[in-house]
């Protein structure tokens, strides 16, 4: 079964960072707007569990940020039975400062609602990495995980000529990546 064909039981969406006005950035809402897009093709029955703390000074978490534009979003796109589902279906994990620790926090939750499939929400440059760490947090446990990548990112900031910030994001997952193997090669055995 892949990530096309899956009818999932849950999405995790990924939190991301908030802009200046406590409101989710381009890749929260790209990653938001896939998974809404996605949750609606396929019968709107599966939860919508978004992760993310709290962000520096805004005094908001990334992921009631994310979860307010989701549902906006979806009044503006959708009928108003929908977007009550929607409401009814958002599950907020509002502790994680990190990808590790939404999988961590996110794992409770998901046994808790029996969810077996579970597509996991992020952009084309974070989701493998993601994708490892919920694989390996997740190993003991009989929930199926299925990477989700939003598209389209890594195209957009390149044709708006956001070459700053795509190479910052790109730098910003190498040295978590090399983060991970360093940690990994020390601690892990």
């Amino acid at each position: 079964m892949t990530s096309e064909t899956a009818r999932f039981d849950a999405f995790v969406v990924l939190g991301a960072r908030l802009n200046a006005q406590g409101r989710p950035g381009r890749i929260g809402r790209m990653r938001l707007t896939h998974a809404l897009t996605v949750w609606q093709e396929q019968g709107s029955q599966a939860y919508v569990i978004i992760t993310g703390g709290p962000t520096h000074g805004t005094g908001l978490t990334e992921a009631r940020a994310m979860a307010d534009f989701a549902l906006a979003w979806a009044a503006e796109q959708w009928n108003p039975e929908l977007c009550a589902r929607l409401a009814r279906r958002l599950i907020l994990e509002e502790k994680s400062h990190n990808t590790l620790a939404s999988a961590r926090h996110t794992l409770p939750v998901l046994l808790g609602l029996g969810a077996t499939h579970v597509a996991l929400v992020s952009d084309g440059l974070h989701i493998r990495r993601a994708h490892y760490l919920f694989r390996r947090h997740f190993r003991p446990h009989p929930v199926n995980l299925h990477p989700l990548p939003a598209p389209g990112v890594l195209r957009i900031y390149w044709q708006n000529r956001r070459y700053f910030w795509l190479t910052k994001i790109a730098l910003r997952e190498g040295g978590a990546w090399l983060k991970l193997m360093a940690r990994r090669a020390l601690f892990w055995r």
